[in-house]
């Protein structure tokens, strides 16, 4: 990874970006399907899981708004158009499964933004923007799964909305490592920053 880091400094690929003045958390499609090896999308990732919920315990803690988003399906799907069609596994998200519900402890509370979407980005086709404006929100720090589907999109368009885009490293999980580490690796070069969760809790702490 060094060789690929020093080639892409070498292209220009250095820029850096700081936290504004208000952030908010967003934690991505946080369901069982990823965490039930029954089922088509399970990813093997209870440890970033178990982040999760602390990074999102941290953020209600110290006054950082979080919003949490979801899958919402129509019974057949329809309403996700070609995304469903080329992903038959978003199956596991229709209406009334067990593995489209919340995982224990990462359910939107009293106070959070609940996110429903039908496509990768949590800003595609939903208000989130609309909110964190409303909020005074100018960076988002970036929680969920899976780094190389949902929160990558998320991350762009967080960039293309004009917020400051953070993933927390411990806090984001997909099925192949190798995957999860080149989009991080490609989303620091390219679209925003990640963080580890230390630094972000130290962040908020000291806030």
């Amino acid at each position: 990874m060094t060789d690929d880091h020093d080639d892409y400094v070498s292209a220009g690929y250095t820029g850096a970006l700081e936290p504004g003045r208000r952030a908010a958390l967003v934690v991505v499609d946080p369901v069982n399907a990823y965490v039930d090896p029954a089922c088509g999308l399970y990813a093997g990732v209870e440890e970033p899981v178990e982040r999760m919920r602390a990074l999102t315990a941290a953020a209600r803690a110290a006054g950082v708004h979080v919003a949490v988003t979801t899958m919402a399906l129509s019974a057949d799907g329809s309403n996700a158009g070609v995304f469903f069609r080329k992903v038959p596994a978003l199956a596991a998200y229709l209406p009334g499964t067990s593995t489209g519900a919340f995982i224990e402890g990462l359910a939107p509370v009293d106070g959070d933004t609940l996110v429903p979407k039908q496509y990768p980005s949590a800003f595609f086709g939903t208000s989130l923007a609309a909110d964190l404006v409303a909020r005074g929100v100018d960076t988002l720090f970036i929680a969920g799964l899976s780094t190389s589907g949902c929160i990558r999109a998320t991350a762009t368009d967080a960039m293309q909305h004009g917020f400051v885009p953070i993933v927390v490293r411990e806090a984001v999980g997909d099925r192949l490592p190798s995957v999860h580490e080149a989009n991080l690796f490609d989303i620091q070069a390219k679209i925003g920053e990640v963080w580890g969760i230390d630094r972000v809790l130290a962040l908020w702490s000291a806030a």
